[in-house]
């Protein structure tokens, strides 16, 4: 902790240190007018108790500021957790820990725009007459694993008018497969889907069908 002291002759305060205080008995020499006196002996003590209480607050901003550096970190990676673990992979693994003791979990990209459906088919079920059998194939991409999309198809009637509507979430069509629905759509990879449909009272010759989120 730095000391003001105040040279009696012409008034000047300057800043000394303890060590200085210790050495030829205390005395100083002013800059100013060169007077030689007992520093601790005219020692400012309204700037002496601003200097000492300096010192706890300048560590309490800075811990302070640590602590609102670190909370900032810790938002950024929660939000942004999905993208840093796509463009860094080798990171999920310590996100999933984090994400772990949380209770979160690490979102799959979803970019609809690097997904896209073909051999889209639409037959009837020839073992039940209310029934029509939706084929596609639903082909991801993206580098990178991707999660599932929700499927949207539209039965028309023969003047390409909608005559059914239907959304169908990813655990519908992927009911009775093999595949994880949190892992996604692999990266450069596809997925098989089925869907039988009852269409009572709908005349339907023709569908509309895509992909997204």
């Amino acid at each position: 902790m730095n000391l003001v002291t105040k040279c009696p002759s012409c008034y000047t305060s300057f800043i000394v240190k303890p060590d200085q205080l210790k050495l030829h008995r205390g005395q100083v020499r002013c800059g100013q007018c060169q007077k030689v006196f007992i520093a601790a002996e005219h020692l400012n003590e309204k700037y002496t108790h601003q200097a000492f209480l300096s010192g706890p607050k300048n560590k309490k901003l800075i811990a302070l500021s640590v602590v609102l550096v670190l909370l900032a970190i810790g938002q950024m990676l929660f939000f942004l957790r999905g993208d840093i673990a796509k463009h860094w992979p080798k990171s999920k693994p310590s996100l999933a820990a984090i994400c772990h003791t949380l209770g979160c979990k690490i979102p799959l990209p979803q970019r609809a725009d690097l997904l896209a459906l073909d051999d889209t088919e639409l037959i009837k079920d020839e073992t039940r007459n209310d029934v029509i059998q939706f084929n596609g194939v639903i082909i991801n991409n993206a580098p990178y694993a991707q999660s599932f999309p929700s499927l949207e198809l539209t039965l028309t009637d023969d003047q390409d008018m909608p005559v059914m509507r239907r959304k169908i979430a990813p655990s519908e069509y992927l009911n009775g497969l093999k595949t994880p629905l949190d892992e996604g759509i692999p990266g450069n990879d596809e997925i098989h889907v089925s869907i039988h449909l009852k269409t009572t009272d709908i005349a339907a010759t023709g569908f509309r069908a895509f992909v997204g989120y």
